[in-house]
């Protein structure tokens, strides 16, 4: 199946050439998607200018029970393009729906107030039903986003694993790294390795960090830095920039992030410190 880009979902033209498939399909039911588009260009005025291919393909992803008229209709197709195709813009919906619109702005985001105006979802003041959308896709974008933090954290602790078996193979170290973070998501570290020293073969706590913050930075939590301190610097950070291709690595020791991390005091202690990656 062809792609059709994110900018053709998210229009007019292709809401509206669902909204009459939909209705075509509510009169004759028994044809295709395909015999319904070519009945609607011979008889609605319309149809010429709408996109019947990005329709066709929201009428695959949009519960087919869903309303074919009315505010509603644009919520569904709103919410359900978010979902499934995760704009780069969709997370500022969790910042709240004034601030949402605040950061679009300039002409490219011209189309999408539009649409978001058109289902009603910028009126003031808010309705219940209103405020029950926005919360929903806030919650559905928040998930996304956990999702998709996780990925790039689970894909660069697998590029530690790699990097540190080959570092153990070039040392001449005959034992594996493991991925403790898989098992043990409390344990304060992600990856044990080893390394020589003095005494033998000892071992190398890892904790993995990844980022595409600019400029670079990462975020260290009081448990994360509790163990950091108890181990001393056979305790390191890998902090994996995932912007470039192919990410970039940067280690630091415990004594290289000491100096950054903030200090309690009689108000409060801290629980979550962001540390620059340029130390």
């Amino acid at each position: 199946m062809k792609k059709i880009t994110f900018d053709r979902l998210f229009s007019m033209s292709s809401f509206e050439g669902l909204r009459l498939i939909r209705r075509g399909h509510t009169i004759n039911p028994n044809l295709s998607v395909e015999q319904l588009i070519e009945i609607l260009l011979k008889i609605e005025p319309s149809a010429k200018s709408l996109d019947f291919e990005a329709a066709s393909h929201l009428n695959d992803i949009i519960d087919s029970s869903a309303p074919d008229d009315g505010v509603d209709f644009y919520r569904i197709c709103i919410s359900t393009i978010i979902i499934v195709e995760s704009p780069t813009w969709a997370k500022l919906i969790t910042l709240g729906r004034k601030r949402f619109i605040q950061k679009l702005y300039g002409e490219e985001y011209r189309d999408i107030k539009s649409l978001f105006r058109q289902a009603g979802l910028l009126t003031d003041p808010p309705t219940i039903f209103d405020i029950e959308w926005w919360d929903h896709v806030s919650s559905r974008v928040r998930l996304e986003t956990d999702r998709v933090k996780l990925e790039q954290a689970r894909r660069a602790e697998k590029l530690t694993l790699d990097i540190e078996r080959d570092r153990l193979k070039n040392q001449g170290i005959e034992m594996e790294p493991k991925w403790i973070a898989i098992d043990d998501n409390t344990a304060g570290y992600d990856v044990l390795s080893y390394t020589k020293s003095n005494y033998g073969v000892v071992n190398k706590l890892i904790e993995v960090k990844s980022t595409i913050a600019s400029p670079l930075r990462f975020y260290i939590t009081r448990n994360e830095w509790n163990h950091a301190l108890e181990i001393g610097d056979a305790y390191c950070f890998h902090i994996w920039n995932m912007q470039n291709d192919p990410p970039f690595l940067y280690e630091r020791l415990t004594s290289d992030i000491a100096p950054h991390i903030p200090k309690d005091n009689e108000k409060g202690k801290w629980k979550t410190a962001e540390i620059p990656v340029s130390i």
